[in-house]
């Protein structure tokens, strides 16, 4: 799965996460005034994400779901 930064309008930007078929997965539910902030946001994202999978209640940790 990657990123993706896309201008939703000229002066707006958001966030994609796209599967490796090209599907979205999830996008952001905001729009960001620069790319960057909108960049920003994505690696929030992801952080959040990683830590909430480190974080999985009843999973076991080796050779678990991922």
């Amino acid at each position: 799965m990657r990123f993706e930064i896309r201008a939703s309008t000229r002066s707006h930007w958001s966030w994609v996460l796209v599967n490796e078929t090209e599907e979205t997965v999830v996008e952001s539910r905001r729009g960001f005034p620069s790319q960057a902030q909108a960049t920003a946001a994505a690696m929030a994202f992801a952080q959040l994400v990683a830590r909430a999978g480190r974080n999985l209640a009843g999973v076991p940790r080796a050779g678990g779901f991922l």
